[in-house]
């Protein structure tokens, strides 16, 4: 289990450029129905951006399912519709150890015999296929429509295991949503201490989709509609914060917390990011924010100011900086040497042991 930075620890937010580790989705539209996929980039880029690219320029629209075989998968990539085609080049194999066939819906590379033979080609298994572990890169798990999947794998077939009847793939695109970093992990326990402050942070972004985000503490909705979420926990025991994040291009993610508020205050602090403060002042500000960091050891950072809506707009530093003090001031402008209206920003230092956030209002 983790223990809780007394500071605020945000992370990389929405709306940013390029997200490393972003969680990705892709929508098959077919002549038997639509299926969705979770792309694993974070765990096998090669192969998952490949399948990206590849569906963005449209290379699998208009193609057929050339390969079915019941109670074990669905295969396409291939532009003739034979199973002899692929993209005019292969990529290297990746596997990750926690990616296996154990289940229907999981969406992997085909290849040759060969070994980095991968190209464009990938199946979709119908049933668990254990035997397949460790040879073909799994990057992805298919998370909505898997009964159609499913009945695709049970059409009628050929003696090459080619369906009777075509199963069209009228489209293969990737959806306007990207999921990143949750803050603070879901996978552990988040311990805090009741009554202390914590921020909640789902990193979410889209290139034009609308988003949108609802935030549920022991299931009761809060009012907060934006990417993070600051509350505190008023008596000791087990919650849960459960955030959904819906894009206006048909596609939705939740993340769930559980929540410990038991612990007692001097297990709270976590040696991770000692090495990093952040001070603001006045705040409330008008005019100039004075800004202090203080960092005890040398290290790259950065000091950047986003809206609430995670978009960057100014860097105030960033370079290599010996352990001490640094001081800089903001002077309420963004970027381009506009004046910003008057609200709620975000303050983050970054430096390779994590970040650390303020929320500063603008008079």
């Amino acid at each position: 289990m983790k223990h809780r930075l007394t500071i605020i620890m945000l992370g990389i937010l929405i709306c940013m450029p390029a997200i490393s580790n972003a969680r990705m989705f892709a929508r098959w539209h077919t002549s038997m129905g639509s299926f969705t996929a979770e792309l694993y980039d974070e765990l096998v880029p090669i192969t998952a951006y490949n399948f990206r690219d590849l569906a963005n320029s449209g290379f699998y629209n208009n193609l057929i399912f050339h390969r079915v075989i019941d109670h074990f998968m669905i295969q396409d990539g291939c532009p003739h519709g034979t199973g002899t085609g692929g993209p005019g080049y292969t990529i290297q194999d990746e596997f990750y150890p926690g990616l296996l066939h154990d289940h229907a819906g999981v969406l992997a590379m085909a290849r040759t015999s060969a070994p980095n033979s991968a190209g464009s080609q990938y199946y979709i298994t119908v049933a668990p296929a254990n035997h397949l572990n460790g040879s073909y890169a799994i990057f992805g798990d298919i998370i909505e429509g898997l009964e159609n999947v499913l009945a695709i794998g049970a059409v009628p077939t050929d003696a090459n295991d080619r369906p009777v009847t075509p199963v069209n793939i009228f489209t293969l695109r990737m959806l306007d949503l990207q999921i990143g970093e949750l803050i603070p992990p879901t996978d552990e326990v988040f311990e805090t201490i009741a009554g202390q402050v914590e921020f909640f942070v789902v990193e979410a972004y889209t290139d034009e989709a609308e988003l949108s985000f609802q935030w549920y503490i022991d299931e009761a909705l809060d009012p907060e509609n934006s990417f993070l979420l600051e509350t505190s926990f008023a008596s000791g025991g087990l919650h849960t914060v459960r955030c959904h994040v819906a894009s206006s291009d048909s596609i939705s993610y939740e993340a769930v917390w559980e929540i410990d508020s038991g612990i007692q205050a001097q297990d709270a602090v976590s040696p991770a990011l000692v090495d990093l403060d952040l001070q603001v002042s006045p705040n409330p500000f008008l005019g100039n924010l004075a800004i202090n960091c203080e960092l005890k050891t040398d290290q790259q950072i950065s000091l950047e100011v986003y809206n609430l809506k995670g978009q960057k707009l100014r860097s105030l530093f960033s370079a290599f900086h010996k352990a001490g003090d640094l001081s800089v001031h903001w002077d309420g402008k963004n970027g381009e040497g506009q004046e910003l209206t008057a609200g709620v920003y975000l303050l983050r230092l970054k430096s390779p042991t994590g970040s650390i956030y303020r929320k500063i209002s603008k008079l």
